[in-house]
């Protein structure tokens, strides 16, 4: 039994030993909301100021790039196989989806930020993303920004409102609005039994037959959503690839990169990875940490095969795939912002 199966077992049972009024279903419609941390409630004005940073191209050092560079909000929410280069400048991973991350515990595929505050943080000192590594630096750009002053001061009640955390909180909280609700999936759940096809039905319950949904489970098919069960920062891995030595280890490089082992130094954690969410799933090719993979139909048959020692037929993916497609959302329109302007200067050096 996997790792993830045996913690789901175990925390369905103390959960309902706990507190057996609670409702803890392992198939779950998206809540209307994730839940919002204390130090860091959502306002209107703050949601405003963190759609203007996440489309600013002035947070990069070279003037390029903004988080909306990789995280494109009119298509999945990833770089669609862009894949950029992280630790050390010798592995590649696979952009993950900003839609729904506001439900996730950690953040990255291997788990190292535990908020979408600390992740953002990481993201804009990142000399390997951003170009920028001093926070001074960030800082001093908006600052030297007029209406930059004029909207932290309106989202923050505070002295001297403009610096990085704040920064972190503005765009974490319209990070927090990227949601897609009212999927063919979440109306089934709510009791549309039409809402989704026979061959998706089918695909369901081969999709917990053959033991998928002991990893991808939940809010966002990617385990625990902080709440009952995890907390924030609590994480919930599982190996990949479970079952080593098959054909698809070396045609998709999958054991290069070895995962949460170079974050902990613990050798228990080698090929262990966050459990990636499937909301969304039919959006956001390539698939795996490497971005290795171009179909989704593939990557339903190597994750059959490498996690589940089960070999698929084209039925049996086709199925699961149909399955998959309902978790597609309905998403947000998200209208470009007008972002406050600097007159006669420029911020970026050649």
């Amino acid at each position: 039994m996997s790792f993830a199966s045996k913690w789901l077992l175990t925390t369905l049972s103390l959960i309902l030993l706990s507190n057996p009024v609670s409702a803890f279903d392992v198939l779950q419609p998206l809540p209307e909301s994730p839940i919002i941390p204390a130090d860091n409630p959502q306002t209107v004005a703050k949601i405003e100021l963190g759609k203007m940073l996440y489309f600013d191209t002035r947070l990069s050092q070279l003037g390029n790039l903004s988080c909306n560079s990789c995280h494109n909000l009119a298509a999945g929410g990833d770089d669609d196989g862009a894949i950029k280069i992280l630790s050390k400048g010798e592995l590649k991973r696979s952009t993950p989806p900003v839609w729904n991350a506001a439900y996730m515990s950690t953040n990255y595929w291997d788990a190292r930020k535990t908020s979408l505050e600390s992740q953002t943080i990481d993201h804009l000192t990142d000399a390997r993303v951003m170009g920028i590594v001093s926070a001074k630096t960030i800082e001093n750009r908006i600052k030297a920004i007029p209406g930059y002053i004029k909207a932290f001061a309106k989202a923050f009640n505070m002295n001297n409102p403009v610096n990085l955390e704040n920064i972190a909180r503005a765009i974490a909280s319209f990070e927090r609005t990227l949601t897609t609700p009212d999927s063919e999936f979440d109306r089934f759940i709510k009791g549309d039994k039409n809402a989704i096809s026979e061959q998706a039905k089918r695909g369901l319950k081969l999709f917990t037959d053959i033991g998928c949904l002991s990893c991808h489970f939940g809010v966002n098919f990617a385990g625990p959503a902080p709440g009952p069960a995890l907390k924030m920062g609590d994480g919930f891995y599982e190996l990949f690839p479970n079952h080593l030595g098959s054909e698809y280890d070396k045609k998709y490089n999958l054991t290069a990169d070895v995962g949460r082992y170079l974050i902990t130094l613990d050798r228990t954690d080698t090929h262990m990875w966050r459990v990636p969410p499937l909301r969304n799933i039919a959006l956001t090719a390539p698939y795996f940490h490497n971005g290795s993979v171009n179909s989704l139909e593939e990557a339903v048959r190597i994750m059959g095969f490498v996690q589940l020692k089960n070999k698929l037929n084209d039925r049996d993916v086709s199925d699961i795939v149909s399955f998959l497609k309902t978790l597609t959302g309905k998403q947000p329109e998200i209208t470009l912002p007008r972002l406050p302007e600097t007159s006669g200067l420029s911020l970026i050096k050649n």
